[in-house]
């Protein structure tokens, strides 16, 4: 099976998710607005879904159960995605709200999650498509875990890195340099994987793609107005609004994926009658 290593990649990610989002999650779970609960709980479940399957992909005893994880994913992913645009809905209403962080990056905080949504959904949808295909879809599944991965992996860098830390308002420009960098060491972590399995990491590429249309969209989003204004528009959405959206495009894709993966209906031959 391919990427034996993948266990202990995830074990990393979830380490870093942990030290990352302790002081601003988890340790104040009850003070978070529900949409972080929304996105967290769905984000942290699908970490540990792509964890249990890097597991059991590696033991002939085990691809019944990872069989049934896979299945899970159908419907979990309609709540990851959700949760996604529950962030955008709270973005939002910051930024409207005139607090001054998203004040001054709200509008790429809102492009950088609808990239990540559209990479999700993009991912997703050709890992069920090619499930068949052992190293294709193992490369798309694990790759999820790196569409997001700067969030976390900013936030523990600041715990080490001077420049990244953040002690009031005139340091929330080292909010993006971490959030940049690091996203940056995600793509350097896909050319590793692609110099060591070479043409077989193509899906890896696909993230890649992805993170760097998010870099470079994250770093200019304040200059078009029009972004700004999108956020404005955003926030007098209704709550349900923007989540159900979010729903509906996670189960069209967990739908479509599926189905695009199924082995072709091959008819049975007819005999002549003479």
């Amino acid at each position: 099976m391919p990427y034996p290593r993948a266990p202990y990649y995830m074990l990393g990610v979830i380490a870093v998710i942990l030290i990352g989002f302790w002081p601003s999650y988890f340790a104040v779970g009850t003070q978070a607005p529900w949409q972080f609960h929304a996105h967290g709980i769905a984000a942290s479940l699908w970490v540990l879904m792509v964890t249990a399957q890097s597991w059991t992909a590696h033991r002939k005893s085990q691809l019944p159960l990872h069989r049934a994880v896979g299945m899970a994913s159908l419907f979990l992913f309609p709540f990851l995605i959700g949760g996604l645009a529950a962030i955008i809905d709270r973005q939002a209403h910051n930024y409207v709200a005139g607090e001054p962080l998203h004040q001054l990056y709200g509008p790429g905080f809102m492009i950088g999650t609808m990239i990540a949504m559209a990479a999700y959904v993009t991912v997703y949808y050709r890992a069920l498509k090619y499930r068949r295909k052992v190293w294709v879809h193992a490369g798309y599944m694990l790759s999820t875990p790196l569409i997001l991965f700067e969030s976390p992996f900013s936030r523990a860098a600041a715990f080490v890195v001077p420049q990244f830390q953040v002690n009031g308002p005139a340091d929330f420009p080292h909010i993006m340099a971490s959030i940049e960098w690091s996203m940056a060491i995600e793509l350097a972590i896909i050319a590793v994987i692609w110099w060591r399995v070479g043409e077989r990491a193509k899906p890896f590429l696909v993230t890649a793609g992805f993170i760097l249309v998010e870099m470079l969209a994250m770093g200019f989003a304040g200059e078009f107005a029009v972004l700004r204004r999108l956020d404005t528009f955003i926030s007098h959405l209704p709550d349900a609004t923007i989540v159900l959206t979010g729903f509906a495009i996670g189960a069209a894709t967990s739908w479509l994926g599926w189905q695009a993966g199924k082995r072709p209906t091959v008819p049975i031959a007819t005999p002549a009658i003479a």
